[in-house]
């Protein structure tokens, strides 16, 4: 099953994201949720999710800034 993290500022987007979608009927299962991209980025490192579902315009760093962030601390990890 694939673990998904939700990176959403506006918390009814959300909440119906993780909420009204049938995740386990497509093999997957929501793992975490955050509202801004410097909390999502703590949850990627600390989760581990497969795929991250996020917005792009988030308050503070966005969520593109976000997924490179935390590429580059996947290769410094990972000793690349």
């Amino acid at each position: 099953m694939y673990r998904i993290l939700v990176v959403e500022d506006q918390q009814i987007i959300r909440y119906t994201l993780c909420n009204t979608i049938d995740w386990g009927s497509v093999g997957c299962q929501v793992c975490g949720q955050a509202a801004t991209g410097e909390e999502g980025l703590r949850c990627i490192g600390s989760l581990s999710p497969d795929i991250v579902l996020t917005d792009i315009h988030l308050p503070g760093m966005d969520g593109m800034k976000m997924l490179e962030k935390a590429r580059e601390l996947q290769s410094q990890n990972d000793g690349r």
